[in-house]
C-alpha cells in the first residue's frame, strides 16, 4: 500500500501567518511585514529635488523626494539616511531590498513593526 501524500490538509488554520498589512487595520498595502522584524517599504523615489521629504504614503509606494542626484549611488544613500532619520533607526537597519538602479525601490528596515513604520511616514508626509 502506498503511503498517503503530504500537503496541506483542507480547511487548515491561518492564523500561523503573519500579519500583511492589510490585516492590519488603516495600513497601506506598501508596507509588509517580512518576518521575523523587518518592514518592506515600497518607494517611488525622486531624486535631485531641493530637499528631501515624504510626499505621500500611497496604497501602491510612498513617494520620497531626495536631495541627492541620481548617480553613483548617491540617491541611494541619502534615501537611506533620510528613510533612517524618519523612522528614528541607525543607518545599518536600512537597506535597498531591490530597485537600486530604478525610481521603484523597496527599502528594508529591521528590527521594527508595520505601525511604528506607518505612523513616523505619515507624521513626516502631514509635517511636510
Amino acid at each position: 500500500m502506498a503511503p498517503k501524500k503530504k500537503g496541506k490538509a483542507k480547511g487548515s488554520d491561518s492564523s500561523s501567518a503573519a500579519p500583511s498589512a492589510e490585516d492590519i487595520a488603516g495600513v497601506p498595502g506598501c508596507l509588509r511585514l517580512v518576518p521575523p522584524s523587518k518592514v518592506a517599504i515600497s518607494v517611488h523615489a525622486k531624486p535631485g529635488s531641493k530637499s528631501a521629504s515624504i510626499t505621500d504614503v500611497g496604497e501602491e509606494a510612498v513617494g520620497v523626494q531626495i536631495d541627492a542626484p541620481a548617480r553613483d549611488g548617491e540617491a541611494n544613500s541619502a534615501l537611506i539616511d533620510f528613510i533612517s532619520s524618519i523612522l528614528g533607526v541607525k543607518k545599518r537597519q536600512v537597506s535597498i531590498g531591490s530597485g537600486s538602479k530604478s525610481r521603484e525601490k523597496v527599502v528594508l528596515v529591521e528590527d521594527t513593526n508595520l505601525n511604528t513604520v506607518f505612523e513616523a511616514l505619515t507624521k513626516a508626509c502631514n509635517n511636510s
